[in-house]
């Protein structure tokens, strides 16, 4: 399949990589070093159209498509993938299960927040324990008997990316199980950052993905409205199975992001740096290494490519494709990134450089591939269409 980008995807791509040199990669070591979320950063992505690129004009967005933003998500990443990360989470964690199933009144008071940037989401990555139907989330939410017939939150839910940055999160909660009784049930709802009984708990000192602003979420009788559920009560699973191919997909742009960016840091050096007489990009055991991690960046690149055009032309994305991607992007970047700390040397060990950084992140999203959603394929029940023109 022919992945030539058009005019308007290039230009996305290019604007994308000049504020990502501009404006980010200056700050990227120290922010990391500190654990510290970029919060004007990430509004400037929002005055440049990215949080709402994906999705239609008729919801405020700019109608670019998933491909189009999978370019943008690589090129932050090849420079900071914890802002790349922030940005997935916000879009695939939280808009696109508002978009999906959301309701009306959901739609507008948080969606269009979302798409214009001027508030930020995040929210659970599910995942299950392998051949369990179970949602794996630490949280219950139990329907009060009042005429209201609110919810009361309690648990914890570990490892929110974006959890000490976002303004609200959409989460996944235990509510019964079904008239069968032999398989949990689970809602999705919208939870404000300020809500009664939720405690947050910054996670620090983390390898990779340092200044994305992780944390947990520990939630004693929080009262949720019942306007705040997304879908019906019981329809979490079916939301979190619907979501895991764009989920996965976007996560595979950041790992292609950070490959790439080890391979072009790791070839300047091998061409600024001489041994023997000539640049160690010119010895066969470097050139082999600067070549395969090219390739592999390629390769990624692609695969998330062919993974974003499905889910523009159909609609929806494949799972298939969405996990392949995912398994070959996150084990190439982490590979790449060792060959380009090997490639810098006793330099690639010092903070002062990029690569460690490279390597520490795509550790952290090869450990993301890990969280595999294995929950039933329902029919969803759309809000819209992720068809674009």
């Amino acid at each position: 399949m022919d992945f030539q980008l058009t005019d308007e995807q290039q230009m996305i791509r290019e604007m994308a990589a000049r504020f990502a040199e501009n404006e980010i990669a200056r700050a990227a070591n120290s922010l990391d070093e500190a654990e510290l979320f970029d919060r004007n950063a990430f509004g400037a992505m929002a005055e440049l159209g990215f949080t709402g690129l994906p999705w239609p004009e008729e919801e405020g967005g700019a109608g670019g498509g998933f491909l189009s933003f999978v370019l943008v998500l690589e090129e932050l990443s090849r420079v900071s993938a914890s802002l790349g990360a922030a940005l997935w989470a916000h879009v695939y964690l939280a808009a696109w299960p508002l978009y999906t199933y959301g309701s009306g009144e959901l739609k507008r008071h948080y969606l269009r927040a979302l798409i214009d940037g001027t508030r930020i989401g995040s929210g659970i990555l599910p995942g299950t324990v392998s051949g369990s139907t179970s949602l794996r989330v630490g949280l219950t939410a139990a329907q009060t008997e009042t005429e209201e017939g609110d919810y009361v939150l309690d648990g914890v839910q570990k490892y929110v990316l974006g959890g000490t940055t976002a303004d609200f999160f959409i989460i996944y909660a235990e509510t019964g199980q079904s008239r069968a009784g032999r398989r949990k049930r689970y809602s999705a709802f919208v939870v404000e950052r300020d809500c009664p009984g939720l405690v947050i708990q910054p996670v620090t000192k983390k390898l990779g993905l340092r200044s994305a602003g992780m944390a947990h979420l520990k939630f004693t009788q929080s009262r949720i409205p019942k306007r705040q559920r997304i879908g019906r009560e019981g329809q979490g699973s079916a939301i979190a199975g619907q979501a895991a191919a764009s989920i996965q997909y976007g996560l595979a742009a950041i790992a292609a992001g950070i490959a790439q960016g080890a391979a072009a840091a790791a070839l300047a050096y091998a061409m600024e740096r001489t041994q023997f007489g000539k640049p160690i990009a010119k010895h066969q055991a470097v050139a082999f290494m600067l070549a395969d991690m090219r390739t592999a960046a390629d390769a990624s690149r692609l695969l998330v490519y062919q993974a974003a055009h499905r889910e523009d032309k159909d609609g929806t994305a494949d799972e298939g494709k969405s996990g392949m991607a995912l398994a070959f992007a996150a084990d190439a970047a982490v590979t790449s990134t060792i060959r380009a700390v090997q490639v810098f040397g006793g330099y690639g060990y010092i903070k002062e450089f990029a690569v460690e950084r490279y390597m520490r992140d795509a550790k952290a999203v090869q450990i993301c591939k890990g969280l595999e959603i294995a929950v039933p394929r329902l029919p969803r029940r759309r809000g819209g269409s992720h068809r674009h023109g």
